[in-house]
């Protein structure tokens, strides 16, 4: 490939957004109707970036790629663009969410593209993030003041695809406020109540501080007893750790997430982090007839970080 001879060395950061659920969204509602709600997202996309001295590159289908000069402004830029899609009239439709990569380093900048590594990580951070949730670096992250730090939490370190090594990787939840929580610079959210709402059948469970761990499998002892037999006596459990509610398989055919944006994660001797709200299934994908638990993950804020 033949770099633009008007290409520069520059250090910046590069921000991957991505509609998430599009796909779903065309088979609901038709090409006509949701092409016309993804525009409107894409255009409020590209204004917030704007506003927060962002350049957009190009979109990229359901997305866009843009260009910050700092990190700062990076998160302002993640937490607006999620509150702006939020409001954006739905017509009885489930809102679109956003997953969001951002990386700080060196890359060739021209007026049309931007090359190099710190794109392909921005990209890889996107692809990885969950709905409503914006994933970046320990060495972007450094480059926050200390109150937008503290908007983020630290992720186990995990290698990205197509790049043989592992980074340590911080997360901003940036969903609004009738979701799962808000950020707000300056608010330690360790203060935050965090609960995991779970139902099955007509059971309900409520994980967090006080109840922080919940066993599922055949076996008549577990919280949630299973009867397929494609389940396994000690199927899995669900452990809160620090606010985070991970889901930890132990059995032989696997456990399944559902996301409420559509996609599925199956895990095998595996474990996940659980996000927003959906369900899972035991041995076997969701689908008719097939037992499920239902999750929601919500955070209260204390009233000093809703009305400062």
């Amino acid at each position: 490939m033949n770099l633009p001879a008007s290409s520069r060395a520059v250090e910046c950061v590069i921000l991957f957004a991505d509609l998430a659920g599009s796909t779903q969204l065309y088979e609901r509602l038709g090409n006509r109707e949701a092409f016309a709600r993804v525009d409107r997202c894409l255009k409020a996309m590209q204004k917030v970036v704007a506003n927060n001295g962002g350049r957009v590159v190009k979109l990229t289908g359901d997305g866009l790629l843009a260009v910050f000069a700092d990190a700062g402004p990076v998160i302002d830029t993640t937490i607006a663009m999620t509150f702006e899609i939020g409001e954006l009239p739905s017509s009885g439709e489930s809102p679109i969410d956003i997953r969001i990569g951002f990386h700080f380093g060196p890359v060739l900048e021209s007026e049309a593209d931007v090359f190099g590594e710190t794109v392909n990580i921005a990209a890889r951070l996107c692809e990885l993030a969950s709905p409503g949730r914006a994933l970046t670096t320990s060495e972007t992250a450094a480059r926050l003041s200390r109150g937008k730090q503290r908007m983020l939490r630290q992720l186990p370190p995990r290698p990205l695809k197509g790049i043989n090594r592992p980074f340590e990787l911080w997360e901003l939840v940036c969903d609004d406020l009738g979701k799962v929580t808000a950020v707000f610079e300056g608010f330690d959210l360790t203060l935050a109540t965090h609960e995991l709402h779970l139902a099955f059948g007509d059971r309900n469970w409520i994980l967090g501080h006080a109840t922080p761990s919940l066993s599922i499998g055949r076996d008549p002892a577990s919280d949630v007893v299973l009867r397929d037999e494609l389940s396994s006596r000690r199927h899995c459990y669900i452990e809160e750790r620090a606010g985070k509610f991970a889901l930890i398989d132990c059995s032989s055919n696997g456990t399944f997430v559902t996301g409420s944006e559509g996609r599925t994660v199956s895990l095998h001797r595996e474990e996940l982090v659980l996000s927003d709200s959906g369900w899972i299934t035991f041995g076997q994908p969701r689908g008719e007839g097939v037992a499920e638990l239902s999750y929601r993950c919500t955070v209260e804020l204390p009233p000093q970080a809703m009305y400062r």
